[in-house]
Parts: structure tokens; sequence; C-alpha cells
């Protein structure tokens, strides 16, 4: 042999070993696709429940908060009801960060402003995830400084 010269059977560990990151490199990139399409099929599913929910229960949509106040059942059914959509809408962000879905969230939320500036807490807010809890913070800051002060359509 050549003083330079590798045996053949250096190469061959070589070539194995190359083809064994690349495969692994692989298999890491499937499971992250996978991890990411469940990801999305979770929070597609979170959000067709709410969609059912509105379908269900399209008083609580755009809703009288004055009548379902008087009546606790339907109360609680509400703030369920808003829960959802709140939790709908923080899984689809956490996949689906994109303006349009920001710009749902806007047009769906802006009828439950009188629950969400007065009748939760920030305690209730800890349980969504951090872009949930920053979109709730800067909804806040639009609240009037009592109930009575503006009243959102349908309350």
């Amino acid at each position: 042999m050549a003083g330079n010269a590798r045996p053949q059977s250096n190469w061959a560990q070589i070539i194995s070993a190359a083809v064994s990151v690349v495969g692994f490199a692989l298999l890491a990139l499937q499971i992250n696709q996978l991890r990411t399409n469940a990801r999305e099929a979770a929070a597609r599913q979170v959000y067709m429940s709410y969609s059912e929910a509105q379908l269900r229960h399209p008083e609580l949509t755009e809703p009288d908060l004055a009548a379902l106040r008087a009546d606790s059942v339907k109360y609680v059914l509400y703030k369920n009801f808003v829960a959802h959509l709140l939790f709908a809408y923080d899984e689809i962000l956490t996949v689906y960060d994109h303006e349009e879905w920001r710009r749902s969230f806007a047009q769906e939320v802006k009828y439950h402003m009188n629950y969400v500036c007065f009748g939760m807490t920030p305690d209730d807010d800890a349980t969504y995830f951090p872009k949930m809890r920053a979109l709730l913070k800067e909804l806040r800051r639009k609240c009037p400084a009592s109930p009575d002060a503006r009243k959102p359509a349908g309350n």
C-alpha cells in the first residue's frame, strides 16, 4: 500500500457513518413534522369544537350580558363559552400565528369585551399560553373605566 492511501475498510466505515448520520437527521425531521402535524390537527379540532358551540348557542355569540347575568345557569354557560373561545384561539395562534387568525379573534372577542374587562381576572389569564395572555392584556388596555361607561354591541 502507498504511504497516504487509506485501506478500503476505513472508507466503508466513513460512508456507513455518514449514511447513519443522514438517516438519523431524516428521522429527526420526520418526527418533528409528525409533532407539527399533530399540534395543527389538535388546534383545528379545538377550533371546530368552538365553532360547533357557536352554532348550538348563537345567543352567546353576540350576548345580552344583562339577561345572561339574570340567570345564573346561563351565565355559567356564557363564561364557559368565552373560555372555549379563548382556548380555541389560544391553540390556533400557537400553531398558526397569522394576521388572518388575529383579525378573526378580534372580530369575535369584541362581543365579549364587557366580560373580558370586568368579568375575568388576571388569574384567569394564567390558564392560557403567553400569546393569548398578551392579547388579553392588550385588549384590557381598551377597557373603559367602569362597566357602564361603554356597552359593546349586544350588551
